[in-house]
């Protein structure tokens, strides 16, 4: 009965040493995660503890609930996927060369032009010049193409080429192309014509007519001329607006 007793003895011993020996290897052997869990919950255990002890008694029909610090996880940020990048589109511009109307068989060459300032009734007004040959004038204080704006272009209707000659028989819907320095072609749809007195009248009838030729905030292609043919008693004036220039595929070749 006593080596019975003694046996237990030595047996209960050993499993106490090694929870012993447990509790001091466990913190060494855990996983860096693990040690970390186990750390906050200790630490915080320990802080609830000193707090009830230096607060009131717990009542003994109320359990005492030991609080566990649960540690705030920072999420991490989110990434928002780059946006595609779409190319800013290249406006062409570019001074005008060239003018074409069907309607009319125009070909002619386009030219930059300036103005000069004359007497007229003894007052100084501006006057633009004209090319004195068969050329249109394009107004170098107007904008080029393919920018909005008014793109202003003048000649004669008479003499030195007669380049506007026949101007007075275009209507609403005709097309007038434009080529650049850059080569590229600019369509413009007639939309306004307008035959105003001009020769003869009083200087706010001139200005309002000059009114045309002045700069605008959309993208407008201008042409001046006088009218009819061998009269400089009005001006007449064309305005067309640019149209989308259409592709059209060549068809395949069938086999």
């Amino acid at each position: 009965m006593n080596r019975q007793k003694v046996i237990s003895q030595i047996i209960m011993g050993g499993i106490a040493g090694f929870l012993l020996g447990a509790l001091v290897i466990i913190p060494f052997v855990l996983p860096p995660y693990l040690q970390g869990s186990l750390s906050i919950t200790m630490l915080t255990t320990a802080t609830s503890s000193a707090t009830r002890a230096s607060g009131p008694a717990p009542s003994p029909d109320r359990p005492i609930v030991t609080a566990i610090a649960i540690p705030t996880v920072t999420p991490l940020p989110t990434i928002e996927p780059t946006p595609t990048l779409q190319p800013t589109p290249t406006a062409e511009i570019t001074e005008p060369t060239r003018i074409y109307i069907e309607r009319l068989n125009l070909d002619a060459p386009v030219i930059p032009i300036d103005w000069q300032v004359t007497v007229v009734n003894g007052l100084e007004q501006a006057v633009w010049n004209v090319p004195d040959w068969r050329a249109a004038g394009w107004h170098n204080t107007s904008v080029p193409l393919g920018m909005p704006g008014n793109t202003v272009l003048n000649g004669h209707n008479t003499s030195r080429g007669e380049v506007f000659r026949d101007l007075y028989k275009l209507e609403a819907g005709d097309i007038i192309q434009m080529q650049g320095a850059n080569e590229k072609t600019y369509n413009y749809e007639i939309e306004d014509i307008y035959i105003l007195p001009e020769g003869g009248q009083s200087l706010e009838t001139r200005m309002q007519n000059a009114q045309y030729v002045q700069p605008t905030t959309d993208e407008r292609l201008t042409l001046v001329t006088c009218h009819p043919y061998g009269s400089l008693a009005n001006r007449l004036i064309v305005i067309a607006y640019p149209i989308p220039t259409i592709n059209i595929p060549e068809e395949e070749s069938l086999q």
